[in-house]
């Protein structure tokens, strides 16, 4: 239960936001740090359940961040036999690759029924690939950065949530070239007070968004932005950007 957004910057740059809707029981990530890999250094948070992450970049500006998938196609495949890995799992493994394509290689090796189905965003410099599983099959889609990408779940149905949040991105960030960045902070931030399930800041009873990470990719830095989001904060505005927790990839 994510979304994830991708906007160009100058030159070969990109920022990639996330999102992170979680039941409410789930015990809190930790903060993002850097995390000596075999061959590289990545920084992430880490969800203390499982292990692994939803989201991080390496040093040398792979993003990666990973999505439920949850369509009515794939529900009978993803509940017929034990989960025999976390999908939190992939990210860590994949950002010890140094290019997009070495990671995307070994992407499409993983085995589809060792995972509940995912949906797997990297970006590394003005690429993005996506690959996305069903429990049964891989499939992978290409694009180019040249405008705002929107990725999103949710455990009620992707499909429910698609749309609305499809039409806020439009209204929020499509509209001008300029202000692309500015207009993500904002959709990032935004609430659906008819229809709270439905917001990109998202609240029901048994979940909520729990966080937001931020990763700034430009051609001087790489650095990571995370905001976690108290339960209570949803009853009340969001907290400002000025209470976040950075870090940078060194």
């Amino acid at each position: 239960m994510c979304t994830v957004t991708i906007v160009p910057r100058k030159g070969d740059g990109f920022r990639l936001v996330c999102n992170r809707d979680e039941r409410r029981t789930r015990p809190p990530a930790l903060a993002p740090r850097a995390h000596r890999l075999r061959r590289l250094t990545a920084t992430f948070p880490v969800d203390p359940l499982a292990g692994g992450t939803w989201i991080g970049v390496n040093a040398r500006g792979l993003a990666m961040a990973i999505l439920n998938r949850n369509v009515a196609a794939d529900g009978h495949r993803a509940l017929s036999g034990p989960l025999r890995t976390s999908r939190s799992t992939i990210i860590p493994a994949l950002l010890d690759y140094g290019t997009l394509e070495e990671a995307l290689a070994v992407g499409r090796t993983l085995a589809p029924s060792r995972f509940a189905p995912f949906r797997l965003v990297a970006v590394q410099g003005s690429r993005v690939s996506a690959i996305v599983s069903d429990g049964r099959a891989l499939s992978s889609n290409h694009w180019a950065i040249d405008r705002p990408l929107l990725f999103t779940s949710s455990s009620l149905g992707d499909a429910l949530v698609d749309a609305p949040r499809r039409r806020a991105f439009a209204g929020l960030v499509l509209q001008s070239r300029d202000a692309w960045l500015g207009g993500q902070a904002l959709f990032h931030r935004a609430r659906s007070p008819e229809q709270p399930e439905l917001g990109v800041v998202m609240c029901r009873q048994d979940a909520a968004t729990v966080s937001r990470t931020v990763v700034d990719v430009d051609g001087e830095a790489i650095a990571v932005e995370y905001e976690p989001i108290p339960l209570r904060d949803h009853s009340v505005p969001p907290r400002s950007s000025s209470e976040a927790v950075a870090a940078v990839v060194t």
